[in-house]
């Protein structure tokens, strides 16, 4: 896929993600002010979304790598466009939480399918595609949330109409320029250069799992945010309003930082090992700094880490999984990014909650920092021996 192609990429990330982003930060107040469930139904229902997400990831790289991109995102999007279509008519309980489980299936095949595609476009560094995926993926996720709160003060159920307008449009996108990305899977390797691969398949993917640990481990910390710093905030005089605003600078500093970004990774983190280390650090860095954070300044010191951080760790191992994967189970290879990043952001509200309920916040961000260091030693270890040129990419090119 030649470069010009990138555009509509990242549009349909944006689509994407402004789509995910309508529904997810509603879900538990629509279920519990507007059906009447309690916060452990609602809880079981979203576990039951992240299920079902996590098993569209696994299958869209498998389909990727078997019928090709096209088709998967096809798939991907009528499955999301049905359950919405259902959404619109039908909103009521149960039905809420049994077209939710089928959107979540949908919208996890599309989002391997994507990065999955990003795989195949040629003319750029890789770090720099999945940095644009990355950067899409922040500007549908801001809009899509800044936007539902708007229409949700409308009428909340105009927020089901509003997403499958937004999938509508991703679908137009997808017929107009995506037939030629990915359409066909690639051909198969020469029966020499198939065995001698598949002898390396176990090594390649031990060292695949470790790099998606990390990432696990990192998105586990992340979610922390969204869930039990989120309800911590309000125990320290600090609003919903500044709260938000904290996500406004995430926004921002992914959208404006860019540049800056991309300045550090040529000159300090020009392989993918070293700008996961610094992602990771900051990360720990982000944590250190809320372990002393009672006053609303500590907290935005907080945030700029942690957003430091996503920006190199984030695009970094998509890229570096990519570098690493056959060419023909691109796909099945970034299923296990998309895996990890789910199962992050599943487990890590419920992990977070129940070393807060039985210790305490400190504690909750102790044990964050000690996973990072923990991840990211493991990860220095498995690949301190490993030549650069088998696991890394030529030095970054590009900005974004």
């Amino acid at each position: 896929m030649n470069k010009s192609k990138l555009k509509w990429l990242v549009a349909g990330s944006i689509l994407n993600n402004a789509g995910i982003s309508f529904i997810w930060p509603l879900n538990t107040i629509y279920m519990h002010d507007h059906l009447g469930k309690s916060l452990a139904v609602a809880g079981f229902v979203l576990l039951i979304d992240s299920t079902t997400t996590l098993i569209g990831n696994f299958f869209g790289g498998r389909l990727f790598d078997r019928i090709g991109g096209y088709k998967t995102v096809l798939l991907g999007l009528f499955i999301s466009i049905i359950s919405l279509i259902g959404l619109v008519f039908n909103h009521g309980w149960p039905h809420y939480a049994v077209f939710l489980a089928i959107l979540g299936l949908g919208t996890g095949i599309l989002f391997t399918s994507i990065n999955s595609l990003a795989t195949r476009v040629s003319g750029y560094d890789h770090r720099y595609v999945f940095n644009a995926i990355y950067l899409g993926l922040n500007v549908g996720v801001a809009v899509g949330t800044s936007i539902a709160g708007f229409i949700a003060d409308i009428n909340i159920s105009l927020i089901f109409i509003a997403n499958l307008l937004l999938y509508i449009a991703f679908l137009m996108i997808v017929l107009l320029f995506y037939k030629d990305m990915g359409a066909t899977p690639p051909q198969s390797e020469s029966n020499g250069l198939s065995e001698a691969r598949n002898s390396n398949e176990g090594k390649r993917l031990i060292h695949v799992f470790i790099i998606c640990f990390v990432y696990f481990v990192v998105w586990i910390g992340y979610v922390q945010w969204q869930s039990t710093i989120s309800a911590y905030l309000p125990k320290v005089n600090i609003s919903i309003k500044q709260y938000s605003f904290l996500w406004t600078i995430n926004a921002l500093l992914i959208i404006l930082g860019q540049p800056l970004i991309s300045l550090m990774i040529k000159k300090l983190a020009h392989t993918y090992k070293i700008q996961i280390y610094v992602g990771v650090m900051l990360f720990v860095f982000s944590f250190m700094v809320l372990i002393f954070s009672q006053q609303y300044i500590g907290f935005m010191a907080a945030i700029v880490l942690l957003t430091l951080g996503e920006m190199f760790v984030f695009p970094a191992i998509p890229a570096m999984i990519n570098a690493i994967s056959p060419s023909n189970a691109k796909g099945s290879y970034q299923s296990f990014v998309s895996m990890s990043s789910t199962l992050g952001r599943a487990l890590g509200p419920m992990l977070g909650g129940v070393i807060v309920e039985q210790l305490s916040y400190v504690h909750l961000y102790l044990a964050a920092i000690i996973l990072m260091v923990i991840s990211v030693f493991i990860f220095h270890y498995k690949f301190l021996k490993i030549k650069p040129e088998n696991i890394e990419s030529k030095r970054f090119r590009g900005d974004v």
